[in-house]
């Protein structure tokens, strides 16, 4: 399994760090902006993109999705894509493709919107992985991931407040990937998100073993080697902060 980091900022993006997104073998996993020219800049060619997953409808995670179908049509993609969000947000997002006309186009390919429900659920088997989702609490309906490969488990939680009910999906998780938009170091709890000592308490609680922390706030951007350092009080296992563009093969 190969897990890119396309980006690993909060709703706010700094000079270093873009929106969230994670590229997982040949499945985008939320679609911020300049998707399409972040996968050239990392030698992967987007025309072998087989999916697309939304997790939510915030505008962070759903900005770029019309700029990367059209450039998809523009590099002559004949291929399907299937496009997976969750249910509440499937309206706004078909909403959003039929804006600029992007659902029905000549010389375009066939899009394949499909609504998912907030279920524990088996969502994609495929060759490589398997995806499942779980719900997660936000501030709006959203879903998390459990990405399996035949050597490892891999957690992503999207946008998520502290959820302890998931211990029993984290449990011994080869890598969870915790969004950690704010730090108690810096602010206090924003609604809707965790802080990072949570994210890492809740992580010893679950016996993960490597806690990977994305969706970092403004004020994390700089000060991650301090954080780190606080962090280990809470969590025995490795954690690291990804910069964009870094990657992990499982």
């Amino acid at each position: 399994m190969r897990i890119v980091f396309l980006g690993t900022a909060a709703a706010v993006s700094t000079s270093n760090r873009d929106n969230t997104s994670l590229l997982v073998d040949d499945f985008l996993i939320d679609c911020p902006g300049s998707a399409f020219g972040k996968m050239k800049k990392i030698g992967y060619d987007p025309l072998k993109l087989k999916g697309v997953i939304i997790t939510h409808g915030h505008v962070d995670h759903i900005y770029g999705l019309p700029s990367l179908i059209e450039m998809l049509r523009l590099s002559a993609r004949k291929e399907p894509l299937k496009i997976y969000v969750g249910e509440y947000f499937h309206e706004l997002v078909k909403l959003q493709l039929e804006i600029h006309g992007l659902l029905h186009q000549e010389n375009g390919f066939e899009i394949n919107l499909k609504p998912v429900s907030y279920d524990k659920q088996l969502l994609i088997e495929d060759q490589r992985i398997s995806i499942e989702v779980f719900p997660v609490k936000h501030s709006v309906p959203n879903i998390g991931l459990k990405i399996r490969s035949t050597e490892s488990v891999v957690i992503y939680t999207s946008d998520t407040e502290s959820c302890e009910n998931l211990i029993d999906v984290f449990c011994k998780a080869d890598l969870l990937i915790h969004e950690s938009t704010c730090s108690y170091l810096y602010s206090r709890r924003v609604e809707g998100h965790i802080c990072a000592e949570d994210a890492a308490r809740l992580s010893q609680l679950s016996d993960v073993r490597t806690l990977c922390l994305v969706h970092v706030g403004p004020e994390i951007d700089g000060n991650e080697q301090r954080l780190l350092e606080e962090l280990k009080k809470y969590f025995l296992g490795q954690i690291f902060i990804p910069n964009d563009f870094d990657r992990i093969i499982m």
